[in-house]
């Protein structure tokens, strides 16, 4: 039975409060007072309490529009759904999910991308990183659905708007579970199908997409050819040339740095593996800020023994007024002053959800499966709405 619970980042965490000195100024930063303009209104998004199941995958277009995956589970296995939300309906309607049910002994590995309004795809995860899995494409908004395969077929010398990166194994790690070195491939937005990207980043290791941010500001995670350290390559013309960014102060046992923006720059955000006497599972490793559109990187955040925030689920939160917000393993942290220090929101020492930046806006999912959801324009003002059985 345990194979069957949804992967919802729940995790047991300890940790200790405080503020870090300031790592370094940042010439350039914001430090201008919040803007005066009206807030942004929060997109408005139905909720759907009656959708079979529980909801394991959300993902939305720029028009309004959005897909869900869910999964209705006992103790025989789970039958899986999918709905669709259009663009000014005000209501999820059910669509036939084309994922087949699961028995006891499998688990839930369905990952959604929506490519656009009424696009998506639904990948099923391959037993191993190097074997390509099965997809199923939809244009019509889940009226059809064609099968397909992670495969690559062909090559693309572009990643066009609305595609996505994802990442292709190339060489298994030692234990075979995971990935050693990897390329990209580009998901076309009208056919879902899987193009080997032709310009490869001038970056080493395991390739990872980290951040579509504009049409001039598309990065590429991987390890820098010289030092070995995790760095971040960026391209200005939707994957038809890269540069290597300068980055100071990556952690160099960390993850993947992860890209988002905000009004007055960007911020990259490095996660990790803490010591185990901190007792998380989702470290923070370092945040970088950049102030020139992403060519060069100042570290302002480094994790510091015992000091919070220890954790980050998902993406760093930058509000319309440059305010850092981060969801971690032990509660919310906002910092008002560029990461010099960081204050805690309310008594909450639990798994406080965790952000993505999306299309529409910052979206929120909550930590225990219960379908509950937020969405916000400005990263400060929430609207809230549930999702199926589990957010009844």
């Amino acid at each position: 039975m345990a194979a069957l619970l949804l992967c919802l980042g729940v995790v047991l965490t300890a940790g200790c409060s405080g503020s870090p000195d300031r790592e370094e100024d940042v010439p350039g930063a914001a430090r201008t007072s919040p803007s005066s303009t009206a807030p942004a209104a929060p997109p408005r998004i139905p909720s759907a309490t009656d959708l079979p199941g529980v909801p394991h995958a959300v993902g939305f277009a720029s028009d309004g529009s959005g897909f869900t995956l869910t999964a209705e589970c006992d103790q025989r296995g789970c039958r899986q759904h999918a709905a669709v939300l259009e663009a000014g309906a005000g209501l999820w309607r059910p669509v036939r999910s084309p994922l087949p049910d699961l028995t006891a002994d499998q688990g839930i590995t369905a990952g959604l991308t929506v490519l656009g309004p009424g696009r998506a795809l639904i990948t099923e995860g391959a037993e191993r990183a190097d074997r390509p899995g099965r997809t199923w494409f939809t244009d019509d908004s889940g009226g059809t659905w064609r099968r397909g395969s992670t495969r690559p077929t062909g090559r693309t010398a572009t990643v066009p708007t609305g595609a996505a990166l994802v990442t292709d194994c190339r060489k298994p790690s030692d234990d075979g579970d995971g990935c050693a070195r990897s390329r990209l491939l580009v998901v076309l937005p009208d056919t879902g199908e899987h193009r080997v990207l032709t310009h490869r980043p001038p970056l080493t290791g395991v390739l990872s997409p980290a951040g579509d941010i504009a049409e001039n500001a598309l990065f590429v995670a991987g390890e820098d050819p010289e030092t070995g350290l995790p760095a971040l390559a960026i391209s200005g013309d939707r994957g038809r040339s890269w540069r290597p960014t300068h980055m100071t102060g990556a952690a160099e046992d960390g993850w993947a740095p992860r890209v988002v923006a905000g009004r007055r720059g960007m911020y990259a955000v490095q996660p990790g593996q803490l010591p185990s006497q901190e007792g998380v599972k989702n470290g923070l490793l370092t945040l970088h800020v950049s102030t020139d559109g992403g060519g060069t990187w100042t570290r302002i955040w480094r994790y510091r023994p015992g000091v919070e925030p220890l954790s980050i689920l998902g993406d760093l939160v930058v509000t319309d007024d440059d305010r850092l917000t981060v969801y971690g393993e032990t509660g919310v942290w906002h910092s008002d002053d560029q990461a010099r220090t960081f204050r805690s929101e309310g008594a909450a020492r639990g798994p406080a959800g965790s952000v993505r930046q999306t299309p529409i806006g910052w979206l929120w999912s909550d930590s225990y499966g219960k379908g509950a959801y937020r969405i916000s324009a400005d990263g400060t003002h929430w609207h809230d709405f549930r999702l199926g059985t589990g957010g009844g």
